[in-house]
């Protein structure tokens, strides 16, 4: 059997075997987070002013990768194990001060290749910072400065980037008031941290900096509905698109509105980008929606699900306009766990289905296909930069893909998953020399 075919029948199996383990699950489960319970909020004072909580988190992952972008990647093949822990500290001083610690070690120990620093980074500062809460009539401002993950709505702009060993983080400051649990204004000057493969060796990106300004709240007069206003900006030496290589002085404006209500849930962005690319101006954007209903009275309480994202190309790269959109910092994998593209120069639609097996087991099946959204320009890759021989050709259409993931939280503190890909190259990417391909993945993950 094929490794793909063992990861596919490895995930199966999870969902098989989960009404067996149901029973014993739930016996073990308030010994065990009486256990992990024990490591938080532990009193170092008398009084229990001062606090200590610790955190960490141990994942095995396997990779089954053939023919990765459309085989116009290399390795052409890569089997791979990857393994990463997480240890944090907490400490609180008081009820306003609070500093936090996060190591994170990336191995690699197979991998075809030497791996790349978001795989293999050996030992190093993961987050690292001071923080100072002080209360307002109005609600809390909070002041953040040293080194930090950051997240903001969907994830399709700011995210911590999950899937590889190492997630992102940056180094600078971060300041939010804080009116309750649903609304809340971020703003933030930082640099991405750059992942190296040795101990203590990660940096500030001195080529980047980003900054901006997040808001969410839920809209007035409706329950229903929540909405995120959004301006974000961004210095970048050295970006390549198909147009060219130059410096990038990009700014971003953009909304979301989400929220669910009588079984449906709804997730709707649109970003407009203006700036400067070299002696070019920026005019690129983006809209995305996700659509959803969920049949809870049926058997497997099946979702139904729409997702669609319509993303800016650059239409002439001889021009002095750069049409392609910038994602920034997106979540990664975006589209599937097989990180076929970019969201980049792209037009998509997902229909979905997700299944409830069992409480605790979850599986899901979408179909993808791809286009360019403009001829001229060319497929991006994950990395965010442009595919050689893509860059024009008489189609718009790259290829399609399917995907499968299962995942099982047998417990609080333990999640097992596994997910197939099968991708086939529409014409336009048979002409630049694409393939078709597939990814299986199978991981698990302990976290207290």
């Amino acid at each position: 059997m094929r490794p793909p075919a063992i990861a596919l029948a490895a995930g199966w199996w999870l969902a098989l075997a989960g009404g067996a383990a149901a029973q014993a699950d739930n016996a073990a489960a308030p010994l065990e987070k009486y256990q992990y319970d024990r490591l938080k909020n532990i009193p170092l004072t008398s009084d229990g002013a001062v606090t200590l909580s610790l955190g960490g988190q141990l994942r095995a992952r396997a990779e089954f990768s053939r023919h990765p972008v459309f085989g116009l990647a290399v390795p052409e093949h890569n089997n791979g194990l990857l393994i990463r822990s997480f240890l944090s500290a907490d400490l609180r001083l008081g009820p306003y001060l609070k500093t936090f610690v996060e190591f994170v070690s990336g191995q690699a120990p197979i991998w075809n290749g030497p791996p790349p620093a978001t795989q293999l980074d050996r030992l190093d500062l993961l987050q690292g910072y001071g923080e100072l809460t002080l209360p307002t009539a109005n609600g809390n401002v909070m002041l953040r400065g040293g080194r930090q993950e950051m997240s903001f709505g969907s994830s399709r702009l700011v995210s911590v980037r999950e899937s590889p060993n190492v997630r992102r983080a940056f180094d600078g400051v971060r300041a939010a008031w804080i009116a309750s649990a649903e609304a809340r204004i971020d703003a933030f000057l930082v640099r991405p941290v750059l992942p190296l493969t040795g101990i203590f060796d990660d940096k500030s990106d001195p080529g980047q900096a980003f900054w901006g300004v997040y808001g969410t709240s839920p809209v007035p007069g409706i329950p229903a509905l929540k909405a995120d206003l959004y301006y974000l900006g961004l210095n970048r030496q050295n970006a390549r698109f198909a147009q060219g290589t130059a410096d990038e002085h990009r700014h971003t404006i953009g909304t979301r509105l989400f929220g669910k209500a009588n079984g449906f849930d709804w997730n709707v962005e649109a970003a407009w980008q203006f700036g400067h690319f070299g002696r070019s101006d920026i005019r690129a954007w983006t809209v995305s929606g996700e659509f959803g209903y969920t049949f809870a009275d049926l058997l497997f309480a099946p979702r139904l699900g729409f997702n669609a994202d319509t993303i800016s190309g650059d239409s002439n790269l001889h021009d002095s306009t750069l049409g392609t959109f910038n994602p920034l910092y997106p979540k990664l994998p975006y589209f599937s766990e097989a990180n076929l593209t970019a969201p980049a120069n792209l037009i998509d639609i997902q229909p979905n289905i997700t299944l409830t097996l069992l409480p605790k087991v979850k599986l899901t099946v979408g179909w993808n296909p791809l286009w360019k959204q403009a001829k001229a320009d060319a497929l991006y890759g994950p990395a965010i930069t442009p595919v050689p021989r893509t860059a024009g050709g008489a189609g718009r259409y790259l290829g399609h893909q399917v995907s499968t993931t299962l995942e099982w939280s047998p417990t609080d503190h333990l999640t097992l998953g596994g997910t197939y890909v099968a991708y086939e190259p529409g014409q336009r990417i048979r002409q630049a020399g694409g393939v078709s391909g597939s990814f299986a993945a199978g991981w698990a993950t302990l976290s207290f």
